[in-house]
């Protein structure tokens, strides 16, 4: 699970909260926000991102958390890539604290 509103986002603990039920959910999100950025990759070629466990995620049912320096897309990227393990059967995206606005950014 990620989003763009980062790992402290009321929104993704909600998300956290509705689908840790229906089976095993890491986290991995970015570091903070990165509102109209949703779909970039960041210059990761370039440097190397700080990936951080965050054990103090407060949603009971969630395997790990994650917070990556750099936006959601690459936190997908590395995730679908092996770096958090096997690769994820689902990625589940959001919620957004207000109207999700990125095209009109």
């Amino acid at each position: 699970m990620t989003n763009d509103d980062g790992i402290d986002a009321p929104g993704i603990v909600h998300l956290a909260e509705a689908i840790a039920p229906l089976g095993e959910v890491t986290v991995i999100a970015p570091g903070s926000e990165y509102s109209g950025a949703g779909a970039a990759i960041g210059a990761i070629w370039e440097s190397h991102p700080t990936v951080t466990r965050r054990d103090d995620f407060p949603v009971a049912g969630v395997v790990e958390a994650w917070a990556i320096d750099g936006p959601p897309a690459l936190c997908t990227f590395y995730a679908r890539r092996g770096a958090f393990g096997a690769p994820f059967d689902l990625v589940v995206s959001g919620i957004n604290p207000g109207a999700n606005v990125g095209r009109s950014v």
